[in-house]
């Protein structure tokens, strides 16, 4: 039997040759017709869904693979053309206070996204970078290179309400705290100034 159907599919493409073994499964040759076996087989169904979802799976398949890969991917991601120093201070160092819509814009137009939430320092880079010498604590990661500021300081929180990018609109709360950054040696393309730089607001 093995043989037979060997022989017969040999020369047949793909989907007719597994129309075929479908008829053989229900019974029918397909070499001949009116010809019917006795008993036909219980998979005849099951591969014929399998069929039918492997027919109409791979579109869903890689929409569901892109949907993983966005969700891996940080929103807060940094630019390619950015230092870690510069995307901080893009996106947490705001000397003069904004509204959250235009200042949330400026983040999301590099990642394409609305932000779930932001924190803006009301420093200047030199006074936020001044925290790096503050003695290190333990970061939230468990790295050991953050650093506490020294007073609590103006900043405000932009929290996502509604909207999809680029129409992000956001809640602002204002407030008065200290905060926490984690800061490592400056990268090639930074000023220079500084023997350390924050790159992330724990």
């Amino acid at each position: 039997m093995k043989e037979l159907g060997q022989k017969r599919f040999k020369d047949k493409k793909p989907d007719e040759a597994l129309e075929n073994i479908y008829k053989l499964m229900e019974g029918k040759d397909p070499a001949t017709t009116g010809v019917t076996q006795t008993q036909p087989s219980v998979l005849t169904v099951p591969l014929r869904e399998m069929a039918a979802a492997r027919a109409g799976f791979s579109p869903l398949l890689l929409l569901l693979l892109l949907g993983l890969w966005l969700a891996e991917v940080p929103v807060s991601a940094k630019p390619s053309n950015m230092t870690a120093a510069q995307w901080f201070a893009t996106q947490h160092v705001q000397p003069k206070p904004q509204g959250c819509d235009t200042a949330m814009n400026n983040i999301n137009k590099y990642t394409k996204r609305c932000k779930d939430f932001n924190t803006f320092l009301h420093e200047s880079f030199s006074s936020v970078a001044t925290t790096c010498q503050t003695p290190t604590i333990a970061c939230k990661n468990g790295r050991k290179n953050c650093h506490q500021s020294q007073r609590p300081v103006s900043l405000s929180t932009c929290k996502l309400t509604s909207g999809k990018y680029p129409n992000c609109k956001y809640k602002k709360k204002q407030l008065v705290a200290s905060y926490i950054v984690a800061c490592d040696a400056p990268q090639a393309g930074g000023s220079g100034k500084f023997k350390l730089v924050p790159v992330h607001l724990d």
